[in-house]
């Protein structure tokens, strides 16, 4: 029997341990490493497959000690530094990061324009491990002048690790969006739009910066996206905006604004919504809704998401290897999945997605 090794840095976390879990049910080949900065913590289950890895992220080199014959590394915690991408490109290592947030995920796009890249790259930084990029991209596919706009609902008492909030110290910062006539720079918790989701919870969702906008709009299909979110406790969600438009928030300490927004609980579902507005091949308008509900929350959506990246890497030994050089969610193709094995693996995994299709003939003016 052919071993095969993963090594998920921050395997010991919130999303990492989960990433484990459902690799480790998936594959009963996988041997799984744990990669932490301390030694002596309990490993999240019991298995023989899975052992604890020292591994400090500040190092230089952070795989100095790593094995030689690692299939895979998934990246569950922080690389402000870029020292775990960059160890792992130039060893030709499929890489899987689930935790750039936008300025440091094109920094860390345009620093790897330097490097020889012989192996995936899959910067999987979008909401929820990319999930939500990827169920909007395999949805559009079929569709021309495509509009997406992504609406999710933050729950407070769900589980989260220290680092999901790790966008907050850009509540004030512009970014550009792109629109159907051109890129415009708009703020945070801007432009509040409403949405029912799934659990019928009705909410303004505020603008977010996040790399799904970017990347979305690389497909030529495509013409404009934006991600928006909202609080599952419309006092918060009041409070957020009002420090955040009146620039309190740039004179409060970064642990006070940590308090307001991580206050982890024991878990709490994550709903979605995604809205299309685009043509079909007839010329017909069309206006599809995607809902997304994972019962087991935030970290859970974000772990499939690593993980459906995964699998194809894992099996590469069997069928053709995923294509080298940086690839984002959108690029399922490249990954020889199709829409059905998507929607598939997620339902399995307990995700409920339901579709909601609007298709009218274009009005000639």
């Amino acid at each position: 029997m052919n071993i095969t090794k993963v090594l998920i840095v921050g395997g010991y976390g919130t999303v990492g341990s989960q990433i484990a879990k459902i690799l480790h049910d998936r594959h009963p080949t996988l041997e799984l490493l744990l990669g932490g900065r301390s030694t002596g913590k309990s490993l999240p289950f019991t298995s023989g497959r899975l052992k604890p890895f020292l591994l400090d992220i500040s190092k230089s080199d952070p795989l100095a000690h790593a094995p030689d014959d690692l299939t895979l590394i998934i990246s569950a915690v922080n690389d402000p530094d870029d020292t775990l991408l960059l160890a792992a490109v130039r060893r030709q290592i499929p890489l899987i990061d689930v935790t750039r947030w936008t300025e440091r995920f094109t920094r860390s796009i345009e620093r790897l324009k330097n490097e020889n890249i012989g192996s995936p790259v899959i910067l999987a930084s979008g909401w929820m491990g990319g999930t939500v990029a990827l169920l909007a991209s395999i949805h559009t596919a079929s569709l021309q002048d495509v509009q997406i706009h992504l609406h999710a609902l933050y729950s407070l008492q769900d589980k989260a690790g220290p680092d999901s909030t790790d966008y907050m110290n850009r509540m004030t910062i512009p970014f550009a969006v792109t629109t159907p006539t051109g890129v415009k720079e708009v703020t945070p918790l801007s432009d509040p739009l409403p949405v029912t989701f799934p659990n019928g919870y009705h909410a303004k969702c505020y603008r977010l910066d996040t790399p799904d906008h970017m990347t979305l709009v690389k497909a030529q299909n495509v013409t404009a996206a934006d991600f928006r979110i909202a609080f599952d406790n419309k006092l918060s969600t009041f409070a957020l905006v009002s420090l955040v438009k009146s620039r309190i928030w740039n004179l409060l300490s970064k642990s006070t604004r940590q308090k307001i927004l991580y206050n982890p609980g024991a878990g709490s579902p994550h709903h979605v919504v995604i809205q299309l507005n685009g043509r079909n091949q007839h010329g017909m308008n069309v206006k599809r809704q995607i809902e997304i509900t994972d019962p087991k929350g935030q970290t859970h959506l974000t772990a499939l998401g690593a993980a459906i990246f995964a699998q194809p890497i894992i099996r590469q030994n069997e069928n053709s290897t995923v294509t080298p050089g940086i690839l984002f969610p959108e690029d399922f193709g490249h990954f020889e999945m199709t829409a059905d094995d998507i929607l598939q693996f997620y339902r399995s995994e307990g995700v409920q997605i339901v579709i909601h299709d609007e298709t009218k003939k274009s009005r000639t003016v």
